[in-house]
């Protein structure tokens, strides 16, 4: 008696041996509940666009300054910050700022000269926010030496 034909019908159902339409069910709120979800992250998405930053250009103006360059993207009129910082020939911090950027449009440029304590010879663009508290590596200038001050709309972080 180990075939669910051979069991009465009353006691297939007692003991859920009539699992298609369950297993149906189930497999069909699955579906649905992936569905919503998936509908929700995307307008989740939409109304609440990443911020981000990317290097464009940037150039050696002199041994105490780089100006650089980086895209933005922020969601319309939103007020962003970002960290932006230079390096020398052995990959030490010459110069590290952030910069706040006013409300603007969702995709635009920013510039702005990086006052710096050394020839830089890259810059980078390490990440952009809707607050001053970043998540990006912080400056990694020598022991004793100081972050130079940075002019507005840039300022020096502090330790």
């Amino acid at each position: 008696m180990t075939e669910h034909v051979q069991i009465p019908e009353h006691l297939r159902a007692r003991y859920g041996l009539n699992n298609s339409q369950w297993r149906q069910r189930l497999a069909t709120s699955l579906v649905v509940i992936a569905i919503l979800g998936l509908i929700v992250f995307t307008q989740y998405r939409v109304a609440n666009p990443s911020i981000e930053g990317e290097l464009v250009a940037f150039k050696v103006v002199s041994a105490k300054q780089i100006d650089v360059s980086w895209k933005v993207q922020r969601k319309q009129g939103q007020e962003i910050y970002c960290a932006i910082r230079a390096q020398d020939i052995h990959k030490t911090d010459v110069g590290y700022a952030i910069v706040r950027l006013p409300p603007g449009e969702k995709i635009g440029q920013a510039k702005y000269s990086l006052t710096t304590n050394g020839t830089a010879v890259l810059a980078e663009v390490l990440g952009c926010g809707a607050t001053k508290q970043l998540r990006v590596p912080p400056a990694n200038f020598p022991p004793g030496v100081q972050i130079p001050e940075q002019k507005l709309p840039g300022f020096t972080p502090t330790p």
